[in-house]
């Protein structure tokens, strides 16, 4: 069982330490088409220029004829009379908490700028699967993002989505971020792991009544501190909260270790560390931002999309959790030795995070 979950664990932490980097694509409409401020990572346009990951960021920026002739080539738009012509600005440094970025304005004029017109982004996608680029169109005062991943990098504009659409966007957003979120999911296995002895002694109901007070505290400590930072009321550091996030890892499962057949503890502990997950959840929606006609249904959406995934990851685990529970030497190999693998794990991602490599 041990080197199965190593194997899992091995998995997820490359897949963390390798997440996708964003770009951002804010788009002003026109009469002749649209203005578009294009955001990359320094990184990201080294890379896809040949220079390396570790290049020079001076040196990067330096390269103006081949950033713009990669990004005229990479993100264009076109409408129903064919490509639109683009014209590339000046290269600025910008500035950003997560990473070294550049920002250049493009601007498009399309033949026919009267239809609908796409907008493609064909970079980085190649040489980062879990790349995203966020297009975010501004509608008058409000504005409505579009979220672009391999395989769907075109973004139709020049009409809001309806609002089934908007909602549904932000339920799937709120399902891939909970199932996505190695971390949170990882929280989340923390706490279930000696819900398997309580299904196998007294019976899975009674299993799935006792996490689901333990789910439900997490659910309401991040739901306070989500709305909290959606809104701009309080928005933490995000190195601060991601090392935070990985230290309610070690903390739970260091409590499996010493004290497995103590579960009392698991719903105060579940609300007070939902409250820091709430913040790291909240980061999602400040690339997606909050469409201005729907803030609280959108905010609500998201949040049933992470409950939605995360009542789903506890009904598929309950069942193996309990077979695996009336086998011998459940308590020492799973629950504590998969505890101490969990807490291995994010004991280095919260070393990594509090000194910022990661």
């Amino acid at each position: 069982m041990i080197p199965v979950l190593l194997a899992v664990l091995l998995v997820t932490s490359d897949a963390l330490a390798h997440r996708g980097s964003a770009t951002y694509l804010v788009v002003e409409p026109t009469e002749d088409g649209a203005n578009v401020t294009a955001d990359v990572e320094i990184v990201d346009a080294a890379m896809e220029l040949g220079m390396g990951e570790d290049a020079d960021q001076d040196a990067v920026l330096r390269e103006t004829d081949r950033i713009r002739a990669w990004l005229s080539a990479g993100v264009w738009m076109e409408g129903q009379g064919g490509p639109c012509d683009a014209t590339l600005g000046e290269i600025t440094r910008a500035t950003s908490e997560d990473a070294p970025r550049l920002e250049i304005p493009i601007v498009y004029r399309c033949p026919s700028p009267r239809g609908d017109l796409v907008l493609h982004d064909d970079t980085i996608f190649a040489g980062d699967a879990q790349h995203e680029t966020f297009v975010r169109e501004r509608f008058g005062t409000g504005s409505e993002t579009r979220v672009l991943r391999v395989g769907r990098q075109s973004a139709p504009l020049g009409q809001p989505a309806s609002m089934g659409a908007l909602l549904g966007q932000f339920v799937w957003e709120g399902v891939r971020h909970l199932l996505t979120g190695y971390d949170h999911l990882l929280f989340l296995l923390s706490l279930l792991l000696t819900t398997g002895e309580l299904a196998a002694k007294s019976g899975r109901r009674a299993a799935l009544r006792d996490i689901g007070f333990v789910v439900t505290a997490f659910t309401l400590g991040h739901s306070v501190t989500l709305i909290i930072a959606a809104m701009g009321v309080l928005v933490l550091p995000a190195r601060f909260v991601e090392s935070v996030i990985a230290g309610s890892i070690v903390v739970v499962a260091i409590m499996n270790i010493v004290r497995p057949e103590s579960r009392k503890q698991m719903p105060w502990l579940a609300l007070g560390f939902g409250l820091i997950h709430g913040f790291g959840f909240s980061s999602v929606l400040a690339d997606l931002g909050l469409p201005s006609r729907a803030r609280v249904l959108s905010l609500l959406a998201f949040n049933v999309g992470i409950e939605l995934a995360q009542i789903g990851c506890v009904l598929i685990a309950i069942g193996p959790l309990e077979w695996m529970a009336r086998q011998k030497g459940y308590r020492n190999w799973v629950v504590r030795g998969g505890s101490a693998c969990i807490a291995l794990l994010a004991g280095f991602w919260m070393i990594e995070r509090a000194l910022g490599l990661g």
